[in-house]
């Protein structure tokens, strides 16, 4: 029997290649238990999509295995969530984007940041992330902060998204606790604080070398 359990990893700053090896690593080898992990880059980076083409970005880029558009990352909070359909209805996009952008808007409120959710999605050609708005982004000062994209795989699915607000490392701290006890009273369960182990962060570094600094992949399309 699965122990019902939110497993909640407040990471170090980590490069973009190692970032995205340790989302793909705990959406590799999840067995029920689900997990949040909110994490920070070591300097400016670039993630694209899945699906979008290279030569959108010059140099420094590493390629999600998830969709959505290209990010710049440097100051903001990012997070990956990885559950199954024993905890939420992973098949519904929509749905999915809707509640956890709702958590996220009601931990930023601890903070002042009093953002709104977008009910419709706006057009702009764009392949920035930031510049274009879908529904349930969300906003704040008429700017978006916040912006996801997921992936699913059977019945288990990973969402990744960036928070693009300042805080400090304190407050870092704080909102990840405050979004880990949203996340875990919506589902119903108990949070703990469980860290990589040395093996979990040997096996990311693996996927690595073989994906995230190939330029093989980087270069997909």
């Amino acid at each position: 029997m699965v122990k019902k359990v939110l497993r909640w990893i407040n990471d170090i700053p980590r490069d973009a290649a190692m970032n995205m090896a340790l989302d793909e690593f705990v959406f590799n080898k999840y067995k029920g238990k689900p997990t949040l992990r909110i994490y920070y880059w070591n300097g400016p980076y670039t993630t694209i999509g899945y699906f979008q083409k290279a030569d959108i970005c010059k140099h420094n880029f590493v390629r999600r295995f998830t969709g959505g558009l290209t990010v710049q990352h440097h100051h903001d909070i990012s997070y990956s969530f990885v559950i199954s359909s024993d905890f939420w209805n992973v098949y519904n996009h929509h749905e999915t984007y809707n509640n956890i952008h709702l958590l996220i808007q009601k931990t930023l409120k601890k903070f002042g940041i009093d953002s709104i959710i977008l009910n419709k999605s706006v057009r702009n050609i764009s392949s920035t992330c930031v510049h274009v708005l879908y529904e349930n982004d969300l906003l704040f000062e008429g700017k978006k902060i916040v912006g996801s994209c997921s992936r699913r795989r059977a019945n288990k699915l990973i969402i990744q998204g960036s928070i693009h607000v300042y805080l400090d490392f304190i407050n870092r701290y704080i909102f990840s606790e405050n979004f880990a006890k949203n996340i875990s009273e919506f589902l119903k369960i108990k949070v703990r604080a469980l860290n990589f182990s040395n093996n979990e962060i040997k096996f990311a570094k693996k996927i690595v070398t073989e994906k995230y600094l190939n330029f093989k992949w980087n270069n997909k399309y």
